[in-house]
């Protein structure tokens, strides 16, 4: 009972969000070619899967989310954690990723054109510039905050100093290191999605976002933005899965 009462309230929104959509569609206020009802979005969601084999438009957008965001965190992690326990290169380095962290990477949209050309290479390189600099930074923090005081005693009990960052440094800030890792999925799917819709590409979801916008086929339209908010949604749900696994910790402090 408990559980079909939490599954509910978690679907409320959703339902009131439906509701209100097509209350405003039933009134008419919007141009019906501006403002499909929830039905008619349906039918198109259906009908991509059917007829329009977006399945493989998933995959390929899929695919270069994580090519680009597996890159950004292999050498995310390891260059924070050697920057993190290092001082001197911590106080030569935090501003320069500062910097970079805050340029927009929809800015940097032509240098990765000029460089890597209108390719799945571009495309890839703009989701690790995106999530690169994330996860880097709350690694860095993550490793500055571990305690100093259980490191000093793992040094009077004899741990050398690699004993000491692999098993007290490195797993305090892990924490840190996987919310850095949540938000830069996040962060790669939305830059990839980007890159699909500006740059071009035969497979991606954003293509078919620009496809649909251009034939004017708003229903479709809709269709694909909602697609794209429940695979992030999906994204999302696995990580925090992923996450529990790696820190069960965590959801006892």
């Amino acid at each position: 009972m408990k559980k079909s009462l939490s599954a509910l309230a978690r679907l409320s929104g959703l339902i009131f969000l439906v509701l209100v959509w097509q209350i405003f569609s039933s009134l008419n206020l919007f141009e019906r070619t501006l403002f499909p009802s929830p039905l008619e979005t349906l039918s198109a969601f259906i009908n991509l899967f059917i007829r329009n084999n977006l399945a493989k438009e998933i995959a390929f957008t899929v695919q270069r989310v994580f090519s680009g965001f597996i890159a950004a965190t292999l050498l995310g992690v390891f260059i924070g954690l050697l920057v993190g326990i290092n001082k001197v290169l911590f106080r030569s380095f935090e501003g320069l990723i500062d910097f970079f962290r805050s340029i927009p990477v929809v800015t940097l949209y032509p240098i990765f054109i000029m460089i890597f050309g209108i390719n799945d290479e571009a495309k890839i390189a703009m989701t690790f510039w995106a999530t690169f600099w994330i996860i880097t930074l709350n690694t860095i923090y993550g490793v500055r905050q571990s305690n100093e005081t259980r490191r000093a005693v793992a040094k009077v009990y004899g741990a050398s100093k690699t004993q000491s960052f692999k098993w007290i440094t490195f797993y305090e800030a892990l924490p840190l290191i996987m919310v850095g890792m949540r938000v830069a999925v996040s962060y790669a799917l939305l830059t990839e999605i980007i890159c699909e819709m500006f740059m071009g590409s035969n497979f991606g979801i954003g293509q078919k976002i620009y496809e649909a916008n251009v034939r004017l086929s708003t229903p479709e339209l809709y269709a694909l933005v909602a697609i794209t908010g429940v695979l992030g949604v999906l994204i999302n749900r696995l990580f925090v899965m992923f996450e529990r696994k790696i820190i069960p910790w965590t959801g006892e402090l």
